[in-house]
């Protein structure tokens, strides 16, 4: 039931990718969107399947992917984040399967917004790309948390941190 869930829903994904009128931006942009509308499918059948709640979770792409430009054969950053009063392997599980099924390439995390922005405090590939988190499905309340977080302490950083 999952694999159908993931693969057939992909259409739209794979109707962008086989458009040749389409080129340079507006291929990502439309792109981009199949993809958001196939992964907020996937993960509305993962939330239903292990009954997690949508005010606890949420699904956030980050980075090239956060900044809505998906190419051909880039992969997918995604972070799901959620509020730490429940275990979220059993829907990570859910929600990842599908896409590694669908051949995708996956950079995933499962992280609270603290322990996300604790990485960022010491990784600079993790900090700039919470600077492009975008919301995809769940608690839009937990994705504008953590980009203004991150946005914040970025800004706290200050130019002379680099130096």
């Amino acid at each position: 039931m999952v694999e159908s869930a993931g693969i057939e829903s992909r259409a739209g994904v794979v109707a962008v990718m086989e458009d040749r009128t389409l080129s340079g931006r507006d291929a990502c942009r439309a792109l981009t969107r199949a993809t958001d509308e196939w992964l907020t499918g996937v993960f509305g059948h993962s939330m239903s399947e292990t009954g997690a709640s949508p005010e606890s979770v949420a699904l956030v792409a980050v980075g090239g992917y956060g900044r809505g430009d998906l190419c051909p054969g880039s992969d997918l950053d995604l972070l799901l984040l959620h509020d730490g009063s429940w275990d979220p392997e059993p829907l990570a599980t859910a929600l990842w399967y599908p896409i590694w099924d669908a051949g995708v390439k996956l950079g995933h995390a499962v992280r609270t917004s603290d322990e996300a922005l604790a990485l960022a405090a010491t990784d600079i590939d993790t900090a700039t790309s919470l600077l492009q988190v975008r919301h995809l499905a769940g608690s839009a309340k937990m994705s504008a948390a953590l980009l203004d977080a991150a946005t914040t302490a970025w800004c706290d950083r200050g130019i002379h941190a680099w130096t």
